[in-house]
């Protein structure tokens, strides 16, 4: 392996203000510039550093550059320009101009991917290319439906926004930097910045383990540090499921209102997803059960029919599906809208008030219930009013589905009911204890009868 003296120096051109890298080699026999896709502003250059003075914004020939994109694209070329020159040294040969610059454009995609050059260098895969891959092998591995693909194909299309250049064996801790910040910019709230980023660093991870992609360690590790508050959970209290579930609608003369409220109220008093009552059918249905495998996780729910869920069933009996489903739902948007209108009609208007964090920034937003109302919000009402009214998490679990109390926690709320009915344990304790050092001090005749109208008032309530 010989070794290939060369040195690099960016600078800007004439007057035009586009950056260039002059590269000298071979004792400086040889000599070629490179002119990237930056330009620069002379009086916002540092001489000195060779680069863009750090904080600078540069407003040239009706285009505009920050001063972190002319310095990205200078490590870009200097990179690519190294590498070039590192083959060549394990080769034993020292390259060309055309040699060099065919090279190093082509490693940087500005020729034809079939251009022939000197020296053989396999065309590594563009982002898009690495994405579509990795879509590939992971969904089949783990099984993804189209909504989870559709989900990270956005994460993807967001990093490419945030920087149109990048390329899947160059990112770098500042690439993530730039893509955080791109976010806030666009009002992106910090619990979604945290989860695209959670899911760029999957992909990132597994793009680690091929064959010549190199993730930083700190790239990988990377946090966004952002403050992200405790998401407010929706879901209706159990005497506004109840008054929801039994409203007469005015005006509905298609049926629109009260199809989507019963459907909502179902899935309420179930537990199912829009995606399992969807395809629930009867043969799901046996012994004041559901017993059926959820689409979403593949696991076996057993979900015993209360009275409200059997009279919803009753109500829409004789009605299936061509496709013999219990219940003819067009699709989940338009039950969900058709759930808003009926929230409205129902005067479920309670005030929802979520505070969040973009970036650094506060904000606070309220919101009408019959508004926000989705059909995810039945789950989360089932596991609320469940648990509110004492009824052990296994048990729900065992409806839900839920692996583990942690995975149910999302959907847990002790709001008002819970905390209601949990907090009145003080004061029951209270009268207790009260009543037991009163009637130590009472004598037998006393209790006698005091037992006595205990059990006859116990009798009239029973």
């Amino acid at each position: 392996m010989i070794q290939i003296k060369f040195s690099m120096r960016p600078y800007i051109k004439g007057s035009t203000g586009q950056v260039g890298i002059k590269v000298r080699w071979n004792q400086s026999k040889s000599e070629v510039s490179f002119f990237t896709n930056v330009w620069a502003e002379p009086d916002k250059w540092d001489a000195d550093l060779l680069r863009a003075k750090k904080g600078t914004t540069h407003y040239v020939r009706d285009m505009k550059f920050t001063y972190l994109e002319i310095n990205e694209a200078i490590a870009e070329y200097r990179q690519e320009i190294e590498g070039v020159f590192d083959k060549c040294a394990i080769k034993n040969s020292v390259p060309t101009v055309d040699e060099l610059k065919t090279m190093v454009n082509y490693a940087l995609g500005r020729v034809d991917a079939q251009a022939t050059h000197p020296i053989a260098v396999q065309r590594k895969k563009t982002f898009k290319e690495m994405i579509d891959l990795f879509l590939e092998e992971c969904g089949k591995e783990k099984n993804w439906d189209d909504q989870a693909k559709e989900k990270y194909t956005q994460a993807f299309q967001h990093i490419t926004k945030a920087n149109p250049k990048i390329r899947p064996d160059k990112i770098t801790l500042e690439h993530m930097y730039k893509l955080r910040d791109w976010y806030i910019k666009n009002e992106y709230r910090n619990r979604t910045i945290n989860k695209q980023v959670t899911m760029l660093k999957g992909f990132l991870k597994w793009l680690n383990t091929r064959e010549g992609y190199e993730v930083p360690t700190t790239v990988l590790n990377f946090e966004t540090n952002l403050k992200v508050l405790p998401k407010t959970v929706t879901f209706l209290h159990y005497d506004e499921l109840l008054h929801f579930a039994h409203f007469q609608f005015e005006k509905d003369e298609s049926g629109r209102l009260s199809r989507a409220r019963d459907f909502w109220c179902f899935m309420a008093f179930t537990s199912l997803r829009v995606s399992d009552l969807k395809r629930l059918r009867a043969i799901h249905i046996h012994d004041g059960r559901i017993d059926m495998y959820a689409k979403k996780t593949g696991e076996h729910l057993t979900i015993p029919l209360t009275e409200e869920a059997q009279r919803i069933l009753a109500k829409y009996k004789g009605e299936q599906s061509a496709d013999d489903y219990v219940f003819d739902i067009q699709s989940p948007q338009k039950l969900n809208d058709a759930v808003k209108d009926a929230a409205k009609a129902a005067g479920i208007d309670r005030t929802i008030t979520e505070v969040y964090y973009i970036g650094t920034e506060r904000r606070e937003e309220s919101s009408m219930f019959c508004d926000i109302i989705s059909n995810h919000d039945a789950r989360r009402t089932f596991v609320s009013c469940s648990l509110a009214m004492g009824i052990p998490a296994e048990t729900v679990m065992k409806c839900t589905g839920h692996k583990s109390y942690n995975t149910m926690k999302p959907y847990i709320e002790t709001a008002t009911e819970t905390a209601a009915l949990e907090m009145e344990k003080w004061n029951k304790n209270q009268y207790r204890s009260k009543i037991i050092n009163l009637l130590d001090e009472a004598d037998e005749d006393f209790l006698k009868s005091l037992l006595r109208d205990i059990q006859e008032k116990l009798a009239e309530t029973a």
